[in-house]
């Protein structure tokens, strides 16, 4: 049962990221009357949440209409976003968006750098700042190499003093695919520092958004569980910007793909062929839900505080 999904909107993208190779993916894309059919299947399928994403969704000048849709047949939702195209759409998302996921790459050099776009880091922060008026809960989710892990107190700071989860997770060479591996930087030492770091980190009390469910897994990379036992095709999944239905995007290059359009969502996520091996994924939003459905108690009670957007803000 497709308890929850991500609808990835569009590839395309504003940014060219150092880091990221979804751009060159951009295609054909379902019109809004196709996603909202599709959030309906689903939604009558069992589905209670919506994630959307891109690329930067926000290209889409339906994005906001669609994620209303969403809510309107009573499902959480949440949104992922590079955040050049929020500030003035933030208002129409009151009362529609549940939760606002931001990339953040570092402080202002580091991120500008990344993005290879001055001013980018500065509206990152006016948007954390415009959502939490509005009483929207959010979180941001930097990509680590080995490069910029001198980045994580600063993010810290910064959620501390605006409000926000801070969540980190390793960078991928293919968004597409786990084949190609993740930065070869980062070794199986880097990775098991860098759990203990944040584990102390959460344990302190500071906005670590990670689970320690999560933590133990970031810890055994470049390894982080098996496929064949991950929840993603059994009861989380990924709708793709043409109405392919997939585990999740780092399987997507894999076949067969069954596309919505032409089977039904709800038939294309119930056909879908699920991995039957491979290492795991370091993905942070399909870790937490791996653990959640798995009934990670860790994992599940995070949740719910996040849910409820609580985060100790500094003075």
């Amino acid at each position: 049962m497709p308890f929850s999904m991500t609808f990835i909107l569009t590839h395309r993208c504003n940014f060219q990221c150092e880091y990221c190779n979804v751009p060159a993916k951009a295609g054909d894309e379902m019109s809004e009357a196709e996603f909202c059919a599709a959030i309906d299947e689903l939604a009558q399928a069992g589905m209670s949440r919506a994630s959307f994403s891109g690329g930067e969704a926000l290209l889409r000048r339906d994005a906001v209409p669609i994620i209303a849709h969403a809510k309107s047949r009573g499902l959480f939702t949440s949104l992922n976003s590079n955040a050049w195209l929020l500030e003035r759409r933030l208002p129409e998302l009151q009362g529609v968006l549940d939760m606002l996921v931001v990339s953040l790459d570092g402080p202002e050099t580091v991120h500008d750098l990344v993005r290879r776009q001055a001013g980018s880091y500065a509206r990152v922060v006016k948007v954390l700042e415009q959502a939490r008026a509005l009483g929207i809960p959010t979180a941001t989710i930097t990509v680590l190499s080995e490069a910029n892990l001198h980045v994580i107190g600063d993010v810290l700071q910064l959620a501390e003093t605006h409000g926000f989860w801070a969540y980190f997770q390793p960078a991928y060479e293919n968004c597409f695919s786990t084949d190609d591996g993740l930065d070869p930087s980062m070794t199986p030492r880097i990775y098991g520092d860098l759990a203990a770091r944040l584990r102390v980190e959460k344990i302190a009390g500071r906005p670590v958004g990670a689970s320690t469910g999560y933590l133990d897994r970031l810890a055994q990379g470049p390894h982080f569980g098996d496929c064949a036992r991950c929840h993603a095709g059994h009861f989380f999944g990924t709708v793709m910007p043409d109405g392919e239905v997939v585990p999740c995007h780092l399987r997507s290059a894999e076949s067969p793909r069954l596309n919505g359009r032409e089977v039904g969502f709800a038939e294309a996520f119930a056909r879908m062929v699920v991995p039957q091996s491979g290492p795991g994924c370091a993905i942070s939003p399909y870790q937490e839900s791996d653990l959640i459905f798995g009934l990670d108690v860790r994992a599940v009670r995070d949740a719910l505080t996040r849910m409820r957007g609580v985060v100790r803000r500094s003075a």
